[in-house]
C-alpha cells in the first residue's frame, strides 16, 4: 500500500514556524505590528514567490540587507524550527509498521525541504522524499507523482494526502490517486471532493485506513 504525503502544513506546521521566524525578524529590524500583519498575509502560506516578500521589506523597514540575501533569508529562516504536528511521527511508524510504503511529494528547494525532513524527525520515518526542485516539476504537474510512485505500488491505487485544494488533492486525483484533504477546518469548494477530509492530518490518515479496511472509495468526511 502507498501512501503520498505533502510536507508543509500537512507532516509539519509550516506557517507556524514561519510567523515565529516573522514575528522575530520584524521586531529585531524595528518594524511595526502592521509590518507583521502584511508579511504574513502576503506569504500566502508560502506560494507566494519570496521576491515579492522581499521586495516589500525592503521598501518598508530600513534594512542594509541586499535583496538577494533577503530572499535567502525567506526562503530558509524558519526551516531550522519546523515540528510535526502532534501525534504524527508516531502515527507514520505505526503505518510502516503495517506494511504501507510512504512518500514525501514537496514543492521547493532541495536544500529548504530536506533541511525541514531532518529537523523534524521525519527523515528516518518515510520511505521516500520528492522534491520538485530535483526531479524539476511540481505538483499538481503529473511527472512529480509518476517520480514518486516509480518502482513503488504499481499494482495498487494510491492515496495522496495534502492541505493544498489544487497541488495535492487535484494534482493527485489527476495522477491516479484515493485523496486525503487536510482542510484546516476549510470548505471543499473545487470540483470533484476528495475521497476522505478532515481538518486535521490525523483525522486524515485515520478515514484513509478506515476506507481500507472496509473496501469504500467514497467520499467521506469529518466536519
Amino acid at each position: 500500500m502507498l501512501l503520498l504525503l505533502d510536507l508543509d502544513n500537512t507532516l509539519v506546521d509550516r506557517d507556524g514556524a514561519f510567523a515565529a521566524w516573522a514575528e522575530e525578524f520584524i521586531a529585531a529590524h524595528g518594524g511595526t505590528r502592521d509590518d507583521l500583519r502584511w508579511l504574513l498575509e502576503t506569504d500566502g502560506h508560502g506560494y507566494t514567490h519570496r521576491a515579492i516578500l522581499a521586495d516589500g521589506l525592503l521598501a518598508r523597514l530600513d534594512l542594509t540587507t541586499s535583496r538577494d540575501e533577503l530572499v535567502q533569508t525567506l526562503l530558509h529562516g524558519h526551516a531550522g524550527s519546523v515540528r510535526c504536528y502532534d501525534g504524527l511521527l508516531e502515527k507514520l511508524a505505526g503505518l510502516r509498521d503495517r506494511g504501507w510504503t510512504l512518500v514525501v511529494v514537496t514543492n521547493g528547494l532541495v536544500a529548504q525541504q530536506s533541511r525541514k525532513m531532518q529537523v523534524s524527525g521525519l527523515e528516518s520515518r518515510v520511505d521516500r522524499v520528492v522534491i520538485s526542485e530535483a526531479v524539476g516539476s511540481k505538483k499538481p504537474a503529473a511527472e512529480i507523482f509518476a517520480a514518486a510512485r516509480d518502482g513503488l505500488g504499481a499494482d495498487t491505487v494510491p492515496w495522496m494526502v495534502g492541505d493544498r485544494a489544487t497541488a495535492d488533492i487535484q494534482g493527485g486525483q489527476a495522477a491516479g490517486c484515493r485523496t486525503g484533504w487536510v482542510s484546516h477546518g476549510q470548505g471543499w469548494e473545487l470540483g470533484a471532493p476528495p475521497t476522505v477530509q478532515a481538518p486535521s492530518t490525523l483525522e486524515v490518515l485515520d478515514l484513509v485506513m478506515e476506507c481500507e479496511r472496509v473496501g469504500s472509495r467514497g467520499p467521506r468526511g469529518r466536519e
